[in-house]
């Protein structure tokens, strides 16, 4: 098995344990919810979170505003109206679909969808 096949295939099963077990842990509000990596958030806390943000945004300096992070994070399909859980769903299905595409980046030593690493950057962004 390839690695990125490994990647990918242990995403997919971290998120299909994890998501019912986390349903009950997202915040209510949908603004917080586009910037939360909520399978990211159960590994490692909230600063590490930040800082890996921080980095991605030293690394990606055309993706260090609030406005340009949204823009790329959402698309029509983003299920804004939907509530909380709708939206870390998403994220998840999403973050799936970058490690199954390639579309990875090491951040912090962290290897990140490309997903979770642009709300890492916005979960800097925001205030806490």
């Amino acid at each position: 098995m390839e690695r990125r096949q490994f990647i990918g295939l242990s995403a997919c099963l971290a998120a299909v344990i994890a998501i019912p077990i986390l349903d009950g842990c997202a915040t209510g509000n949908n603004d917080v919810a586009v910037s939360e990596p909520l399978l990211l958030l159960h590994t490692i806390n909230a600063n590490s979170i930040r800082e890996t943000g921080r980095a991605y945004m030293k690394q990606f300096p055309d993706e260090n505003t609030e406005e340009k992070l949204r823009k790329l994070l959402l698309d029509n399909d983003a299920p804004l109206s939907s509530g909380a859980k709708a939206i870390h769903k998403y994220f998840d299905a999403k973050t799936v679909n970058d490690f199954n595409t390639g579309q990875i980046v090491i951040v912090n030593g962290w290897i990140l969808s490309l997903t979770e690493a642009r709300q890492c950057a916005l979960f800097a962004i925001l205030p806490s």
